[in-house]
């Protein structure tokens, strides 16, 4: 094992030990699901680019700790390892890349307060799970912005998309992009034709203020609850509802429990990639430009994995005999969408945003309420 392989490891471990000390906080909603089961593979090939090896004396030296919370069977897992390999065969072996999966270096919130002090170099969580340390990324939670990936994408790609990368700085941290976590959608027992078929409907959700106060919105009696016991209490009727992406439903195996899954798409919410960034003004240009490259080619390849795998698990849920994936009318989409301005949703997220950071992407969206 070479001594950068050694120091990473070292580093990693005292990390580990410290966050043992305060626990465990971090976002089951944003890590692919840990559960186990019947996993859809994303993995792919991770090969692509430019491989032609670098000269080392063009960049600076350094040994990335880059933590996230998903499993190994992840698309953002992935991605995170083609960058690994792209990066460090540009470089000629000045960047060394050690990737922690699976929480374990803590969950989002952990490993992101880790990052803030220097103790980890990159992370990608939950822009929900990072709205307490930069506020900006509240937009992300406004729901029905987006219609579809498409959509999505070309405000992630947009000025108003970067001026949220760029709020990281608040919190000590770079912002290089965005991976896919995808759109939340309702798991059910029985139809949901109209807004009345979800009064007094308990759902259990996130804890996040807006999360919470959609549902509500909506006429639901929303409630959080522990990721890891989220099975168990749809199983035992506790809950009669839940909300998640598609991979989690799928590999959750909440279809299972739930026979009805509807793609209400009512909440987008992407894992932002970051670097510390203190390191990241520490890197020469050619350093810099190069990990940015790296991590633009990630982005593309995570987005091809995850059209796939969105895929395989809807057919996987229809395929069940215990389940099935149902799209969501016209009509009640925008009763759900008046419902929300009703409430005042939206001017929630806007203020909790500051600044115009919301109006800028729900205009980058096409969005209008």
């Amino acid at each position: 094992m070479s001594m950068k392989k050694v120091t990473a490891l070292f580093c990693a471990l005292c990390l580990i030990l410290a966050l043992a000390a305060c626990g465990n906080s971090g976002g089951g909603d944003s890590t692919g699901g840990t559960t186990g089961g019947d996993n859809v593979s994303t993995g792919g090939d991770t090969s692509g680019g430019d491989s032609s090896g670098g000269n080392a004396a063009d960049y600076t030296s350094i040994d990335i700790i880059l933590a996230h919370g998903c499993t190994e069977t992840t698309a953002e897992h992935a991605s995170f390892q083609l960058f690994e390999q792209l990066v460090e065969e540009r470089s000629g072996g000045a960047v060394n890349v050690d990737i922690y999966p699976n929480q374990q270096l803590g969950g989002d919130r952990e490993y992101t307060e880790a990052a803030v002090q220097g103790n980890v170099t990159m992370g990608g969580p939950s822009t929900s799970n990072m709205a307490s340390f930069v506020p900006a990324l509240n937009a992300f939670d406004a729901p029905f912005v987006f219609s579809d990936y498409e959509t999505v994408y070309k405000a992630l790609d947009s000025d108003a998309g970067q001026a949220l990368l760029d709020s990281l700085e608040v919190a000590g941290l770079k912002g290089l992009g965005y991976f896919e976590n995808g759109f939340r959608n309702l798991t059910i027992n029985g139809e949901v034709n109209h807004l009345s078929d979800l009064k007094g409907l308990k759902i259990r959700t996130m804890e996040n203020e807006v999360h919470l106060a959609i549902w509500q919105a909506l006429g639901a009696n929303p409630g959080p609850l522990a990721f890891g016991e989220l099975y168990t209490a749809l199983q035992q009727k506790s809950f009669d509802a839940q909300e998640n992406p598609l991979e989690q439903i799928y590999n959750n195996k909440f279809w299972e429990v739930q026979d009805h899954v509807y793609l209400t798409q009512h909440v987008y919410t992407p894992y932002i990639i970051y670097m510390n960034l203190d390191a990241w003004n520490g890197l020469n240009e050619a350093t810099q430009e190069l990990i940015q490259q790296c991590i633009d080619e990630a982005v593309e390849h995570n987005r091809a994995l995850c059209a796939e795998n969105n895929l395989k698990c809807t057919d996987g849920i229809n395929n069940s005999g215990k389940s099935q994936v149902y799209p969501v009318s016209e009509e009640l989409l925008q009763e759900m969408i008046d419902a929300c301005n009703q409430a005042g949703i939206y001017d929630t997220v806007i203020e909790k945003t500051g600044g115009t950071y919301a109006q800028d992407f729900f205009a980058a969206a096409g969005f209008s309420y």
